[in-house]
Order: structure tokens, then sequence, then C-alpha cells
């Protein structure tokens, strides 16, 4: 039953989050927290194998369909986001090992929740200024601290790159969907081969069942939610962004206010 719900939301998340380039972590990490079946780290390895399984069913669709991008930008910022997963994941550990399930869980959806706030605030802001940055050590260190957010969070830091994506770089939401994706794929890349490596994926072996499920109708979400990234405006992939945030944000809060006073 619970292989089956879960399969359900992150299928949602998956499609939402290909549409609009958010990577469905941010949808599927508040929204597990919020149904208790599982700690805060248990939900994170879900979280991050969907996102990263979701990301390349994205990345794979785009290139088929010859989707315009910069190669330097996405070159740079994919570099960036590797070491920014290893570190966002050593960060994770580190705080996981001084702090209670439930206070990480209250931090992260305090930080998610700030993140969305400030991101559906800008995004629908009118004349609001945006950067055109080209030099490569920033467009270097923006990759590295996206990735950091990425995989600490275990969201796959989606709105939040779309955000500063828009902002550093002037693209709409639209565009910025594809640079998030490329991000979301290494950052999760590096945060499970970082695991692996450190032999820390025994505790995650007796839900294998519910990360293959998770892992194939996120694929199946990607696909399709990138085919109605190519068929949909920027103006309403912008309202899809905005409602869905908020409603995500309203999640984030609740599980705060849970987390800290659990």
């Amino acid at each position: 039953m619970v292989t089956l719900v879960y399969s359900i939301v992150i299928f949602i998340a998956c499609t939402v989050g290909a549409i609009v380039g958010i990577g469905g972590g941010v949808i599927i990490k508040p929204v597990l927290d919020f149904m208790g079946y599982h700690s805060v780290e248990v939900v994170g390895f879900i979280s991050t194998c969907a996102v990263f399984a979701m990301s390349i069913s994205s990345s794979v669709k785009h290139i088929t369909a010859k989707t315009k991008f910069d190669k330097k930008i996405v070159l740079l910022v994919s570099i960036g986001s590797i070491f920014g997963g290893i570190i966002g994941n050593e960060i994770f550990d580190f705080a996981f090992d001084k702090f209670n399930t439930n206070i990480i869980k209250g931090i992260q959806a305090v930080i998610i929740a700030a993140f969305i706030i400030f991101v559906i605030i800008y995004v629908n802001s009118k004349n609001v200024k945006s950067l055109k940055i080209t030099n490569p050590m920033l467009i270097l260190l923006t990759g590295l601290i996206l990735g950091l957010l990425s995989a600490f969070l275990g969201i796959g830091g989606g709105p939040i790159n779309t955000a500063f994506l828009v902002l550093l770089f002037s693209f709409t939401v639209k565009e910025s969907a594809v640079y998030s994706v490329a991000i979301i794929f290494f950052s999760q890349l590096s945060q499970l081969v970082t695991i692996f490596i450190n032999n820390r994926f025994e505790p995650y072996k007796a839900y294998l069942p519910i990360v293959l499920f998770a892992m194939a109708v996120s694929v199946i979400g990607g696909i399709i939610g990138s085919k109605l990234n190519k068929k949909l405006n920027n103006k309403t992939i912008t309202v899809i962004f905005s409602v869905v945030l908020s409603i995500v944000a309203i999640i984030n809060i609740y599980n705060a206010i849970t987390g800290f006073t659990a």
C-alpha cells in the first residue's frame, strides 16, 4: 500500500517537475515527510533516487528533441554541481550525526519554505532585474552552490535552480528547465556515488522495492513532463510553477512546525 501511494505521489511530482524544471524532489520530499511513513534519511534517499531517474529521462528527451541550450553553461554548472552534491551529502551526514531526525526535518523544511517563497515572489515580479554572467568561475560556483543545496535538502533543487538561473543568466522559466535538469542529474549522481563509496547503502536495502518503483514511475513522469514542457508556453509554465510551489511551501511550513515541536 505504501509503495502504491509513494508511486502515485512521485509520478505526479516528476511529471509536474519536468514541465517546469523543478525536478520533482521539492514535491516528493515534503509530501513523503508529511505522510510520516519513513524517517527523514530514508525519504531523502527515495527522493534522490526518484529525482535522479527523472533527470535522466528528461535529459534524454531534451537531447532527442534537440532542445537548444548553451553548452558552456551546461558544462560548467554540471561540473560545479558534482562537487556541490558531494559537499551537500557530507553536510547532511554531519547534521544527521549531531541532531535527531525531527530537527533535521525541521531545518530542511524551513530552508525549503524560505527559498520557495523567495522563488515565487521573484519569478512573478514584473520588471525585476536579472544578470547575464559569463565568467566561467562564477558559472562553476553557481553550479557548486546549487548542487550543494540540492544534495543537502534531498529535493533535487529544482525551484532554487530555476530562480537562480533566471536571476543570474536572464533565462525564462521555460529555458531554465533544461539547465536545471542538468544540475539535478549531476548533483544527485554525485550524492548516490558518495553513498556507495562510503558503504552507506546498507540501511536502505530494505526499501529497494519502493526505490525501484519510485525510479520507474519518475522516468515515465519525466518523459511526459518534458513533452508538455515543449508544448506549453512560458506564461502557462510560470502559473503552474507558482501554484505548485505555493502548495509545497504550506506543506513545508507544517513540516517545520511538527519537526521542531516533536
